[in-house]
């Protein structure tokens, strides 16, 4: 099976890159086991009732490594791993880079339409996944997409009973295999550590690809960022499963560094996200914004003085509204964190919980060292200074493109090797990075761009208001105009007079105002939890057609 990325970095970059510290040339399982013998008996993951310490982890990495490679896992073969969030699922990615096998991360929910298209992409050998999970058998769509997937060989699953399944218990067991066997095996700096999918808002997921070097230069700049020790508690409180913001966050930082890491298997609403913190005394948190907003209400429930431990709360995934991000410093007590940047590109920015509270709030911190940003204009040629553009960067983070899939990657990366991200920003005169929206989401409205992300973050702030999109709708003369979909609190009301009244109190021009309002349950999301704008648009598409011919 071929196995083609871009080589993304030059020569003389890459030379850079190490000589300035960002690239330590170590592997993700090496900085692991640096920290287990370091702090054996510390907790390393807290699984629900189940507490893995750092010694019985290493114990448990190096057995599953053994007893795949007797299983037939070999260097360089890909693995899907499609388990929801639990400890099993950074054992599998610790175990597989200690062999130099690859973890392609699956979201649990994942059916054969993505599967089959990833398994394809990746030539993926076998899967790991749980037998049963809420009651669906991954096994028997495993078995039942056998013939669309022909790399496919192997299947095992957790709690796996007599079937066509290699039971997981299993691989966890001693093995007599010396673990000097493995060492030449070893994921190298320079090849890949763990993979990352795209959210697939438009289309099937991609697959990106980041070596050691890379991932681990993301996560150091991460602890640097958040001031993170190994006497901090992580709650991982986002989706694990795409191997992006809910898994390199909060899971992979605190096992290199000798941290704890807390696993909420599955958000089943604010509740059960501030009672994991509470309990286990979280220092920090890693959750998506629509995660953060829900927990607004829920935390004002609460005394602040029950969080005096807990400090750090970062944002990633999506722009995080100022107002959310207000109420979370002053009902928690700690410090919010936005970094920006993207799956298939690697972080340009960060934010960190020593910047000042305007730039905490409004921007997505400062541009990191070692990172060449430019915001480009449609031409791909550099804005003038202080005006918006697109947000394009190279770094020592970044991913190395998109896997098998050259004619995608090459799409977003220049031949000059910047990562084209398709959002416009700003950077003000302290060098920080502000979000403004995006190149695709701007609605053209008479020939006028309105930028979405203004009127979310203003009707964010109305009391009646847990969540907001803003979308474009057609319109006949105009083009486009603005709709703008909410959800409301328990109890509230809002009608489109009320919330055209809040927004002018705003002074924006009028005709940046949304011409409609939806209030809808929820906002749908894909599977990394961003917002799923295309279906917003097909909705009030659908619905205005049906309108139109009711009147006619």
């Amino acid at each position: 099976m071929k196995f083609e990325m871009l080589r993304v970095t030059s020569d003389a970059d890459a030379k850079r890159y190490r000589s300035d510290g960002h690239w330590r040339d170590k592997s993700i399982f090496e900085r692991f086991r640096s920290a287990a013998q370091q702090f054996p008996e510390k907790k390393a993951i807290i699984d629900g009732e189940k507490i893995w310490l750092f010694s019985e982890l290493l114990e448990a990495v190096e057995n599953l490594a053994k007893n795949l490679l007797d299983a037939g896992i070999s260097r360089g073969n890909v693995i899907g791993v499609q388990l929801p969030n639990c400890a099993e699922l950074p054992m599998t990615h610790l175990a597989l880079n200690r062999i130099g096998a690859y973890f392609l991360p699956l979201h649990d929910s994942y059916r054969e339409h993505e599967l089959v298209h990833l398994i394809n992409k990746a030539g993926a050998s076998a899967v790991i996944c749980r037998a049963m999970y809420r009651g669906f058998d991954y096994v028997g769509m495993y078995e039942g997409i056998r013939s669309e997937a022909p790399t496919l060989e192997k299947i095992i699953a957790i709690s796996a009973e007599k079937g066509p399944a290699v039971d997981f218990e299993d691989l966890l067991k001693p093995s007599k295999r010396p673990s000097s066997d493995l060492e030449a095996l070893m994921s190298k700096p320079d090849e890949v550590g763990t993979i990352m999918l795209s959210s697939g808002t438009t289309s099937l997921p991609k697959i990106s690809v980041f070596t050691n070097n890379n991932i681990l230069c993301l996560m150091d700049r991460f602890a640097d960022a958040i001031q993170l020790t190994d006497n901090d508690v992580a709650a991982a409180l986002a989706p694990m499963g795409t191997g992006a913001t809910g898994y390199v966050f909060p899971i992979l930082p605190p096992l290199i560094n000798g941290a704890t890491a807390v696993i909420l298997e599955s958000w089943t609403g604010p509740t059960s996200a501030i009672d994991l913190i509470l309990k286990h005394r979280c220092t920090y948190a890693t959750a998506i914004p629509t995660q953060k907003t829900l927990m607004v209400p829920e935390l004002e429930k609460h005394s602040p003085n029950e969080f005096s431990f807990f400090r750090c709360f970062n944002n990633a995934g999506a722009p995080l509204p100022v107002e959310v991000a207000r109420k979370l410093e002053q009902l928690t007590g700690c410090r919010v964190a936005s970094f920006y940047g993207a799956s298939d590109g690697g972080i340009p920015s960060m934010g960190r919980i020593d910047d000042r509270e305007d730039k905490r709030h409004s921007t997505v911190g400062k541009i990191l060292a070692g990172t060449e940003l430019q915001l480009q204009g449609p031409d791909g040629k550099p804005v003038p200074q202080g005006e918006p553009g697109e947000i394009c960067w190279r770094g020592p983070d970044k991913s190395f493109g998109y896997l098998n899939d050259l004619e995608a990657a090459r799409a977003v990366f220049s031949e000059e090797n910047f990562y084209k991200s398709g959002d416009i920003g700003e950077v003000d005169a302290d060098g920080y990075l502000r979000v403004v929206g995006r190149v695709k989401d701007m609605i053209l409205r008479g020939g006028r761009n309105i930028s979405p992300r203004l009127i979310e973050e203003l009707l964010i702030a109305h009391p009646a208001v847990v969540e907001v999109a803003v979308t474009a709708m057609p319109h006949t003369t105009l083009g486009e105009q603005a709709c703008a979909f909410v959800v409301l609190g328990d109890g509230q009301t809002l009608s489109f007079e009320e919330a055209i009244a809040f927004l002018k109190k705003a002074k924006i021009p009028v005709w940046q105002l949304p011409e409609r309002l939806e209030v809808i349950p929820e906002i749908p999301k894909n599977s990394g939890g961003k917002m799923d704008k295309k279906s917003l648009m097909e909705f009030i598409t659908k619905k205005l057609q049906q309108e139109a011919k009711t009147i006619a």
